[in-house]
């Protein structure tokens, strides 16, 4: 295994002074290395981020320690071709790499190794005076002990999706000048009871019109089927659970509103209690429980988004005991 064995030089070699980042900076001899040693701060990222990834490497062995050399060269191949095609800057695309992996590798190390690589898609290109960029991010589950097969289309076919709305087509008026484009990363964590994982898929964009946009969506994946559970594999069965969440949520948003208005009848219950059925809100952390609304779901875009967090001590009543979480 060739990129096993190059991997494994790269961190044979000598630390670099503490400043600095991982590598020698004299022997940089391509325009990301180059950019690092000029940035203290991604320098520093560097650092962090080797540290954190052979802190993991030396927990793992077998299977899960060739997984995460292969998907490392990955990430590394896959940052450098992406940042040169990034119209923001060189500096900027890596320091949201640095921390979007950093944050990856530390998740993973914080239970079972989980097998989850990471697929990209990145392109540049024009149409008339529309220039149009994508830098996309997103999760593949690669363990065997389940068919994750579903849930990995479901998200490569969420980012060829997103991949074909960031370019322009010919009836978008090309001949106004200007700047189209869209980023997607992604985070994992790991909620309690170690089977399963939080994807966090974060995206923002332009592609015309007054502003940009953005979101946040959340997917919790059982390790141990493979499959992506909502709120009804989560919570016990009947509708107990839907009560007692729009209760929750809708206190919480009432006092939120207060000082940042939303719309008053998002929180009537009936409507409350249909945003609350919608899967892609609940993001199940290490922590607790956080109920995204995006722009526009219970209040106006200037507002931005709402978020609700709700302890695990205050669902462990309607949680089922041998369900993905398990406080």
């Amino acid at each position: 295994m060739k990129w096993l064995a190059l991997v494994l030089i790269v961190l044979a070699g000598p630390a670099s002074a503490q400043s600095g980042p991982s590598f020698d900076c004299a022997k940089a001899n391509n325009i990301t290395d180059r950019t690092i040693c000029k940035d203290a701060d991604l320098a520093k990222a560097d650092r962090e981020l080797v540290a954190a990834y052979k802190a993991l490497l030396d927990k793992l062995g077998g299977a899960a320690k060739d997984h995460l050399v292969k998907e490392q060269v990955g990430w590394i191949a896959s940052r450098n071709h992406a940042c040169k095609l990034d119209t923001q800057g060189l500096a900027s695309c890596l320091k949201d790499r640095y921390e979007s992996r950093l944050a990856n590798l530390r998740a993973f190390a914080a239970g079972p190794y989980p097998f989850i690589g990471e697929e990209t898609l990145a392109r540049q290109g024009k149409l008339g005076k529309i220039t149009w960029s994508y830098d996309i991010a997103y999760p593949r589950f690669d363990g065997t002990n389940a068919d994750f097969s579903a849930v990995n289309t479901r998200f490569a076919g969420a980012a060829k999706k997103a991949a074909h709305n960031a370019e322009p087509a010919a009836d978008v008026r090309p001949d106004l000048e200007q700047e189209w484009s869209y980023s997607q990363t992604f985070a994992i964590d790991r909620p309690p009871g170690g089977n399963a994982v939080t994807v966090n898929l974060t995206y923002s964009g332009f592609s015309g019109g007054a502003h940009g946009f953005g979101a946040t969506r959340c997917t919790l994946v059982d390790l141990r089927t493979g499959k992506a559970v909502g709120p009804q594999g989560v919570f016990k069965a009947g509708d107990q659970w839907l009560k007692r969440m729009t209760e929750l949520v809708g206190a919480d948003l009432k006092q939120q509103f207060v000082d940042k208005p939303g719309f008053d009848e998002a929180l009537e219950p009936a409507n409350l209690a249909k945003l609350l059925g919608q899967s892609d809100r609940y993001c199940w952390t290490g922590k607790n429980l956080q109920v995204v609304f995006n722009s526009y779901d219970v209040g106006p875009y200037a507002a931005g988004p709402y978020e609700v967090d709700i302890s695990y001590r205050r669902l462990t009543p309607i949680l089922r005991p041998d369900g993905p979480i398990a406080p």
